[in-house]
Parts: C-alpha cells; structure tokens; sequence
C-alpha cells in the first residue's frame, strides 16, 4: 500500500496525517507547543519545540499504522511571515519571530510612508508587522548584533525539514510571504533587500512547492522510524496546503479558515494585488489566491479556556474529556447576541481590514446577570464578526466566488460553524479532511507521481461530508450587531492608540 505522509507546524502546533493514494486517513497525530510573549505586542516561539512535536507526531502516526515500510514520501507546510535566523556556526541565533508578532510597527510604519509604492509593485502587499520585512528592519535597529550574525533565514517548514534532509531551500509560497520576492519574476528581490540591507545571500534557493528537496537522512530515520531516504517535498505555507485540501483549486473557489488566526481566502486564475488584503501565488499551478486574514480565531477561544475555564479546563483533562466541548455546550444555551456583549479578537492587534498593532481585545456591554456563558458566545460570536469583516472585502473584488468551504479546528464546532455561516449569511460545504496536513500528503503524491498534478490529487481524493445552510433569521439579527461592531471598533481606536503610546515608552 502506498502511503504519504503530510506534517504541518501550526502555530498553535503540529499535525501528522497518513493517507492512502485515494486520500483515505489512516493514521494522525497532533501536538501543542507553546508561544512565549515576553513583552506586549511580541510572539516568539522555540524552533526545537517544533522539531520535537513532528518527530513525536511521526512516530505516533507511525505507531498506528504498525510500520512505515509503505509510507513512500513526505511534505511540509507551516505558518509564513516569521522570522528565523541561523549563524556561520549553523546555530539559531535567537527565537522566531512569529507572524502575529507586532513589536515592528514602527518599521512597518516608516516603510509604508517611505517605499509604499516600491514595495506593494514587486511585493503585491503593503508592509504590517506581519511581514518578515519589517520585522528584519526591527532586528537591525533593536539586536543589531543578531542582525549581523545573519548567515542563513529559514522559514518555519524550511527548518523543520532541514532536521530531515539537511538541505536548505524554500518554496515559491513561503518566499511570497517574506515581502522579500518578486512573484512576478519568481525570484529574490534584491530592490526590497536593499531596503533594510539584507544580503541576498542569507537567502534560500527557491523551488516548487512539488520539487523534491531532499531525502531522509538516517540521523531522522532513528529518531523517528521512518525509512532512510524515502522522498521529502519541499511543501508550501499551511495556507495553500489547506486550501488545497478542502478542493480550493479553480477561480471564485472560497475557503473561510478557523484556525489561530482565521482566514477568508479566494482563489483566482491571475494576480489580484489588493492593499487590503495579501497575494500569493497557489500550490495549484498557474492559479493565485487573495488572503484576507484575522490574528486571533481559535487563539481568542483557547486564551478563554486558559483564563476563564481553567478549573474545568484542570478536570476534564483529568477525566481525558475536551473542555471545549463544555464551552460550546454552555454558549449555545445563550441566545443570539450573548445578551448585548460583543467581543472583538484582537488579542495580537489586527490585520484585515484594520491593519493596526494598537488595537485591543475587548468585551463591550457586560451586565451583573451575565456569567461564562456569555463570554464563551461572545467570543464565538466576535470571531465570526471579524470574520464577516474579511468577507466583506471578498465580495467588493472583481470576481465571482464558488462553493465556500469551512475548514480548521474551530469548524470541528458544529456551533461555531453554524454561527459563522449565520453571519455571513452564505451556504458552506465541510470538506471531510481540512487541515493542512491532509493537503501536504497530496503535495508528497504529486511529488513523486502518484498523482500528475494538483487537480487531479483533488479529483481522487478531495471529498465534502457536510453543507451547512444560513439561517436567514438569524442572519438578519447578526447583521444588527454586526454594524455595532463596526461602530465600536471606530469609537475606541483612538484610545487604543493612546494605550500603545503608553506602553512604548515604560
């Protein structure tokens, strides 16, 4: 039997999953690793963490299936927009820079007011912290001596499959999402490396996303149980992984993402470059697709299991239960509306459609009769708001969408699904495997010519379980509270600046 495995380094954490050549899961594994935020705004992680949880996750897929004898290549993907950085000596020189990371506002500030232009006609995007660009222009100004120990950048899947194969590259996805690649030339641009002084010799060797990068070494194949030499993939960013997956693969097809940050991602036939919003080139050959995204989706439903059901959080795992389960479970006995609370998800300041660092999570309109019930639809609520602001966008471009599909571990919430689709007020179909992961063990069969190309991985292997209706009732209710969101994001971005203010100078 012929097996593909796909690892995706989330931000949250890993996913391993095994499929068969007609995308039938046989195995899967996952786990969480942790973010450190040492300072307002920042969002670091361990690059050894994630080493750790895919050798773990492989091993326990491996475990399942009773050998990895038929497990025949392997692929990549993970989050983009981070900062890695290794020295001469190959040792990492300090912690990654997480995408949802916005200490470089200041340089994304500056950029914009300087190079605005320059940078969105090779770049197709505008720079926010976001980006790798700013975030370097930080380094140089803050850790000047990081900055010039710079020998090698990595992007977190890059990294992650270095342990494997020992090679060093990139694709053509995770280079776009640097704002360091010129993605109509398909190459490096040195224009924008000059900006910040970047060499662009720290730079990996761009491949395709289906180019074989290298082999599994036989350091990776003790610690792991995996057959030496079997095929590694390059791979791409979780994105396209996942919206590939979930059947995203011709024009107007639409993906909405529940992950930890959420996405509302369209793909289309050309690049659509809009300041909203970021352009990347697709795994799907001669296809791009548009992101608008959101920072904190499922990060704002686990910061509140960490901080309002820690005690339930403590005895379901005790008991081996999911505490979220309880949460949805309290939330939807709360009507529409969480009784007038509204949430907005800004744990990490935002993107689309606000793009600003300053802005603050909040809970407006609570009342002494509200407890965790209403907190808990608050949240799922806000999300889906921050969500319908993203859509929102989708729906001025200048092309027709398709079929939506909702993919990601919050979709895996038949209650917050619902409340998504309510609030956009459109059908949307469950794709039967959604993650990135999933869309990584296709990647590793195109790889190596088990199936001849993206769409024809999709045609054998892509299935929907499940299509949801909007309730147009309650769509019409959340259209009301929706305009107040709007209003209320308005009213207090002028205080959230002044706290930002603040914060910088203690």
């Amino acid at each position: 039997m012929e097996q593909l495995l796909g690892v995706d380094c989330g931000t949250g954490g890993c996913k391993t999953t095994v499929i068969d050549r007609n995308g039938t899961l046989l195995a899967s594994a996952s786990q969480e690793y942790p973010s450190y935020f040492p300072y307002p705004g920042w969002s670091e992680q361990n690059p050894e963490d994630w080493v750790q949880a895919v050798v773990n996750t492989i091993k326990s897929c491996i475990e399942q299936l009773g050998s990895a004898k038929d497990i025949q290549s392997i692929s990549f993907s993970a989050s983009t927009h981070n900062t890695l950085i290794e020295d001469k000596d190959g040792k990492i020189i300090r912690p990654c820079i997480m995408w949802n990371d916005q200490r470089s506002y200041l340089e994304a500030d500056e950029l914009i007011e300087k190079y605005e232009d320059d940078i969105f006609s090779i770049g197709m995007q505008l720079p926010t912290p976001t980006w790798t660009l700013p975030q370097l222009l930080w380094l140089k100004r803050n850790e000047e001596d990081n900055f010039n120990r710079i020998h090698k950048y990595y992007c977190v899947k890059d990294y992650v499959r270095h342990f494997f194969t020992g090679d060093w590259s990139t694709d053509i996805v995770d280079a776009q999402g640097t704002l360091l690649f010129d993605a109509r030339k398909m190459e490096w641009s040195e224009d924008l490396c000059d900006i910040i002084g970047l060499p662009l010799s720290v730079l990996p060797p761009i491949n395709q996303c289906k180019d074989i990068a290298g082999y599994v070494s036989e350091e990776a194949s003790k610690v792991t149980g995996l057959t030496k030499g079997i095929p590694v993939v390059t791979g791409c960013s979780d994105t396209s992984a996942e919206d590939f997956g979930a059947g995203a693969i011709s024009e107007g097809d639409l993906i909405i993402k529940l992950a930890t940050a959420a996405n509302v991602n369209v793909v289309t036939n050309n690049p659509m470059p809009d300041k909203r919003g970021f352009t990347y080139p697709h795994v799907v050959e001669n296809t791009w697709y548009n992101v608008l995204a959101t920072n904190s989706c499922a990060s704002s439903y686990r910061w509140l299991r960490n901080s309002v059901f820690s005690e339930e959080m403590e005895s379901y795992q005790s008991a081996g239960k999911d505490v979220y389960e309880l949460m949805d479970e309290l939330a939807a006995g709360i009507p529409i509306g969480s009784a007038g609370m509204l949430y907005h998800p800004f744990l990490q300041g935002e993107r689309c459609p606000y793009y600003d660092s300053a802005l603050k999570a909040s809970f407006t309109g609570i009342s002494s009769e509200m407890d965790k019930r209403h907190f808990a639809r608050s949240v799922l609520e806000g999300v889906a708001y921050s969500i319908n602001d993203c859509y929102s966008i989708v729906k001025t471009m200048e092309i027709k969408t398709n079929d939506a599909r909702l993919i990601g571990g919050g979709a895996k919430s038949s209650l917050w699904s619902q409340i998504v689709c309510d609030v956009v007020g459109i059908p949307v179909y469950l794709p039967e495997n959604d993650d990135s992961s999933f869309g990584g063990a296709l990647l590793a069969g195109i790889g190596i010519g088990i199936f001849s190309d993206a769409r024809d991985a999709a045609e054998k292997c892509i299935r929907m379980k499940k299509r949801l209706e909007p309730d147009l009732d309650n769509h019409e209710k959340y259209k009301k509270y929706f305009g107040l969101y709007k209003e209320i994001v308005q009213a207090l971005t002028p205080i959230y600046k002044k706290l930002q203010e603040i914060e910088s100078k203690e």
